[in-house]
């Protein structure tokens, strides 16, 4: 099927951060207190555009579009911020092809990620075919980076300084981002864009049900990852919805457009997710390798007690991230689970996650056996006071003695006995000898 006109596409994707916001600390001292603050300061220094989801003081009415996500109301936020830009005047030309820019969206999140958003409108002057459509938007994406990484840049510095004035903890990864492009790793870019999901809407204008027939029309938006193909996630019959591989398709009657499908922020969250288990895996995969190496030489306590503290620190925030994505899934709205699961499926995100889960298990078992050698380390450190001690307790009563016999002139005593006094004092002064030469002979083994 041909198409032309105006229709409409949204681009979504995540990108680094550079950062990690302690969540623990941010759910210790409220989450929304929180919140609240960084929007007060970004108002009182009128930095515009920022708001925070299911506030409807933000005038971007996100209260609505999180109803529609979550049933239930999750421990943490779906975000932390967010900011808003109008880019009504702002087109692309590609391929003789005007692309227009209305808006775009940034969402900020703990684990190190956030995700952009960009509505689109794509004005066809000549016809297409369906795929050769699809082709087009693809090789557009591309375009997108010169406009969003400026945003992307700016905005994290500012609000990661806001973070720092308002003494909220954060642990940079941007060193071993440095580390692994030197070696040539998985290098992970830094404030950019990542890759891009694509999302086509389509509406029709009978004012009835969506039909198998209406899906064929612009099924070849889609690319599955399945062998039985994409799959239709709407509970509501005017409606068709299809997340699937890179590519997704939203298509419904103009006239009963449903309000509970939310596609867009459904992807987000998976986008959020998907980079987060992505840049956790690779952190725990250099963190792995960097203990590894250190094990060929013996360590110094206080080496382990660093290292110990890091593992300790990266294995808290593992199980607090699976936690936080448990709750999330939990309390999605139904239509919102089923879009989840078909994502979980087409991404093979399970299988991720299960991958994370058992390096989650070895750092426990690492921290364990670290905690093992460093109190080992730390018994023989105390042995080895034990043992100079002890030769201090045996030396310094002789010494003693000596220091008594002169002044008593003991010694000329002795001189005049001597054949009694060997007799006497020869074996007990060779068994106080074996008994030194054992404990240095021990000392000295170590």
């Amino acid at each position: 099927m041909s198409i032309k006109g105006m229709y409409k596409v949204v681009f979504i994707g995540p990108f680094y951060t550079g950062f990690f916001i302690n969540s623990s600390s941010l759910i210790d001292k409220g989450y929304t207190n929180i919140q609240k603050s960084l929007i007060t300061h970004f108002h009182q220094n009128n930095e515009e555009g920022w708001f925070i989801e299911n506030d409807d003081k933000g005038g971007v009415l996100w209260d609505v579009e999180f109803s529609s996500v979550y049933g239930g109301t999750p421990m943490v936020p779906p975000s932390l911020i967010g900011k808003n830009f109008d880019c009504n005047d702002k087109s692309i030309m590609f391929e003789g092809v005007k692309f227009n820019i209305i808006r775009i969206l940034l969402f900020f999140h703990d684990y190190g990620a956030g995700t952009f958003r960009v509505k689109a409108e794509v004005n066809l002057t000549r016809e297409f075919e369906v795929k050769a459509y699809r082709e087009m938007v693809e090789r557009f994406s591309a375009q997108l980076c010169d406009l969003l990484n400026p945003i992307i840049q700016d905005d994290t510095t500012d609000l990661k300084n806001v973070l720092q004035e308002n003494e909220i903890p954060i642990d940079s990864y941007e060193k071993i981002s440095e580390e692994l492009k030197l070696k040539s790793l998985d290098y992970l870019p830094i404030r950019s864009c990542l890759w891009y999901h694509r999302i086509f809407i389509f509406e029709t204008n009978k004012n009835s049900p969506i039909t198998q027939e209406d899906y064929n029309h612009y099924k070849d938006v889609l690319f599955s990852s399945q062998m039985e193909g994409p799959r239709n996630c709407s509970l509501n019959e005017y409606a068709q919805v299809y997340p699937s591989f890179n590519f997704s398709l939203f298509l419904y009657d103009k006239n009963n457009r449903p309000k509970d499908i939310r596609l867009n922020r459904i992807v987000e969250i998976a986008e959020y997710y998907y980079a987060a288990t992505s840049l956790l895996d690779t952190i725990l995969f250099n963190a792995f390798a960097r203990f590894k190496r250190r094990r060929e030489r013996p360590p110094k306590i206080k080496e382990l007690e660093v290292e110990l503290e890091s593992l300790k620190s990266l294995s808290d925030q593992l199980e607090l991230f699976l936690l936080t994505l448990k709750d999330s899934i939990i309390n999605l709205s139904p239509s919102s689970v089923i879009m989840w699961r078909n994502i979980d499926k087409e991404w093979y995100y399970t299988p991720m996650l299960e991958t994370l889960r058992e390096k989650s298990q070895l750092l426990t078992t690492e921290v364990n056996e670290k905690l093992e050698e460093l109190t080992q380390k730390r018994s023989e450190t105390l042995n080895k006071f034990v043992k100079i001690f002890t030769l201090v307790a045996i030396i310094g009563p002789l010494l003693e003695v000596y220091s008594i016999a002169q002044d008593l002139n003991l010694f000329e005593i002795i001189l005049s006995n001597l054949p009694l006094f060997l007799g006497i004092t020869l074996p007990i002064l060779g068994i106080i000898v074996i008994i030194i030469i054992y404990y240095i002979k021990k000392f000295t083994k170590y």
